[in-house]
C-alpha cells in the first residue's frame, strides 16, 4: 500500500519510481530510488518535516496526506552518500567470502542489473569495479563509480554486503584518489615494473642476478629443489634456475607493493589487496608464484588475492583462446601453491565470456576465487543500440573502425581494420555476436562516448528495461557457467 501511494503521488508530479527499492528503514522512515527526466535519486519518506540532506528537490518536503509521511529526492552526491551511510549501511566492505566476483559498469547504469544476478549465488560481489584506463576514458573518478553502484544497489534493494575495486593500480595519486572514495579493494598492477628478460643474454641474466636482494636470494637457497606434492602420484619440482629468473623479473616491483601497503595501512582499517602478475610478457611459472608470494609474506604483506597470467589468450569480450588442457595443468600447479603457502586466494583477469574454462576454474580452485568482468556489460549496452537503434549503431561501428588502431593501443587484441566489412549485410544482433566485432566494442568505448555519449545515454535510458534485461541475463550466463546447475543459494 505505501508503495502504490508513493507511486501514485509522485506520477502526478513526473516523477517515477523504482517500486522494488522501497525500503523500510523503522516504523516512519523509507529509502527508495526514483527517476526525475533522466536522472536518478535517492529518496525519502518520513514523518519528519524537517529531514533534509543537499540540494533537495522539493524546496520544502512535500506530505503524502494519505500516509501522514513526507517525501523528497536528493542527488546521491558524496556529501549525502556520506550522510546516508550514518544512518543506513550503504558503503562497501572488505571480503570475508571465499568466492567473490567483480563485475565493472563503465557508463555507470546498471549495477542494479548485475546485482540482481549476482545476489542469486553464493558469492561476495565487487560492483564498484573500475581502473584508472577506463576512468580516463569514460571521463569519470572514482568516487562517480561508488556513487553510481550505491545508486544501483539501493534501486535493486540489496541489503547484503558488497565490495569496490580500485582496479589496476600503478601509481600513489589513482591510489590515493580511492582511499578517499572509500574503496575496499586494491588491485595493484606491477606490470609496467618487472624486467623483462627475453631479449637478455646469459652474462646480463648473470649480471642482474648478482645484483638481488640478500631476501631473493634467501627465497631461491628455500625452495630450489623443493618438489610440490599435487597428489599421492604426482608432484613437480621448483628450478633453481627459474627462481633466479623469477628474482630479477620481479624484484624491482617489490618495493611498489611495500609502499602502496604502508599507505593503506596508515589510512584504513581494514582493506583487500590483490596482486596482478597477469600482465607480464611470459606465463606465470610456479616459480614466479612461489617468490613473488614468499617475498611478500617475508615482508608482512598481507595480500587477498593473485591474479598470475595462464596459458592461453584472455583476449577482451571472447571466449578463452587456447589449449584448454594446458590451462587446466597450469592452475592446478598455481592452486596446489596457493594452498601450501596459504593466505590468499586466486584471481581470473579478463573473465568476461571466458566460458569454456569457468567450470574447471571453479572445481580446480574448490570455489577458492576471485573473477573479474568489465566490458561484458557495456557490450550489452551496445546490444540494445543494434537492436533499437540500429542508424546509431552503424554510426558507432564506423567510428569505431576508423580509429581501431589508437584503441588497439591500450588493449590486446588481434583484430585489423581490413577484418571488417564497409557494409553489414546482415542481421546486426548476429553481426554483433561476431568474435571480432565484439572485441572491436569492447575497445572502443573510451572513442565511442567522446564522440556520442549524449546520444548513447538518451537510448539506454529510454529502453532501460531492456538494458537491464539484457545485463542480467549475460551476468546470469557466467554464472550458470561458473556454478553449474545446483550450485545456487
Amino acid at each position: 500500500m505505501t508503495t502504490n501511494l508513493l507511486e501514485d503521488f509522485l506520477k502526478s508530479l513526473s516523477i517515477s519510481v523504482y517500486p522494488s527499492s522501497l525500503r523500510r528503514i523503522n516504523e516512519s522512515f523509507y529509502i527508495f530510488v526514483a527517476k526525475t527526466n533522466k536522472e536518478k535519486r535517492v529518496g525519502f519518506l518520513t514523518d519528519s518535516n524537517s529531514f533534509y540532506l543537499q540540494d533537495p528537490y522539493f524546496p520544502e518536503n512535500k506530505k503524502i496526506e494519505e500516509l501522514n509521511l513526507y517525501v523528497n529526492l536528493y542527488p546521491l552526491n558524496f556529501d549525502n552518500y556520506k550522510k546516508i551511510n550514518n544512518f543506513i549501511k550503504i558503503s562497501p566492505s572488505i571480503c570475508k567470502r571465499k568466492t567473490s566476483f567483480g563485475t565493472g559498469d563503465r557508463l555507470g547504469l546498471v549495477t542494479s542489473a548485475q546485482i540482481s544476478a549476482l545476489k542469486e549465488y553464493n558469492l561476495f560481489p565487487i560492483v564498484a569495479q573500475q581502473s584508472p584506463r577506463e576512468l580516463i576514458k569514460t571521463h569519470r573518478d572514482f568516487k562517480d563509480v561508488l556513487l553510481k553502484s550505491v545508486l544501483g544497489i539501493l534501486e535493486a534493494n540489496y541489503q547484503g554486503e558488497y565490495g569496490a575495486d580500485a582496479d589496476h593500480i600503478k601509481d600513489e595519486k589513482y591510489l590515493l584518489e580511492a582511499i578517499d572514495a572509500g574503496y575496499t579493494m586494491y588491485t595493484l598492477d606491477i606490470s609496467d615494473l618487472i624486467q623483462k628478460i627475453s631479449s637478455l643474454s646469459q652474462k646480463e641474466l648473470k649480471e642482474k642476478f648478482e645484483k638481488i636482494s640478500g631476501t631473493s636470494k634467501k627465497i631461491i637457497e628455500k625452495y630450489a629443489g623443493r618438489k610440490v606434492k599435487i597428489s599421492e602420484d604426482q608432484y613437480f619440482e621448483l628450478s633453481y634456475d627459474e627462481l633466479c629468473k623469477s628474482a630479477i623479473i620481479y624484484e624491482n616491483a617489490m618495493p611498489f607493493i611495500e609502499m602502496v601497503y604502508d599507505i593503506l595501512r596508515s589510512k584504513l582499517t581494514e582493506f583487500d589487496i590483490e596482486i596482478s602478475i597477469d600482465e607480464g610478457e611470459r606465463d606465470t611459472t610456479p616459480e614466479d608464484h612461489v617468490f613473488v608470494v614468499e617475498y611478500l609474506h617475508q615482508k608482512g604483506i598481507d595480500f587477498k588475492s593473485l591474479a598470475p597470467k595462464f596459458p592461453g589468450e584472455f583476449q577482451k569480450g571472447i571466449d578463452y583462446q587456447g589449449n584448454i588442457k594446458e590451462f587446466e595443468e597450469s592452475l592446478v600447479k598455481h592452486y596446489t601453491l596457493a594452498k601450501n603457502l596459504e593466505g590468499y586466494r586466486l584471481s581470473l583477469h579478463s573473465g568476461s565470456d571466458k566460458f569454456s574454462i569457468y567450470k574447471i576454474f571453479y572445481k580446480i580452485t574448490q570455489e577458492n576465487f576471485h573473477i573479474k568482468t568489465s566490458g561484458t556489460s557495456w557490450l550489452e549496452a551496445v546490444k540494445v543500440i543494434a537492436k533499437f537503434e540500429p542508424d546509431l549503431f552503424l554510426e558507432l561501428y564506423n567510428i569505431a573502425l576508423e580509429s581501431l588502431e589508437e584503441s588497439k593501443k591500450a588493449y590486446k587484441v588481434n583484430i585489423k581494420k581490413e577484418d571488417f566489412p564497409k557494409e553489414i549485410k546482415e542481421d546486426l544482433l548476429a553481426f554483433l555476436s561476431k568474435k571480432e566485432v565484439r572485441q572491436l566494442f569492447h575497445i572502443s568505448y573510451g572513442t565511442l562516448l567522446e564522440e556520442k555519449r549524449e546520444e548513447i545515454y538518451s537510448i539506454l535510458d529510454k529502453y532501460e528495461e531492456d538494458h537491464y534485461k539484457f545485463v542480467y541475463e549475460n551476468i546470469k550466463r557466467h554464472l550458470q557457467e561458473l556454478f553449474e546447475e545446483g550450485k545456487n543459494v
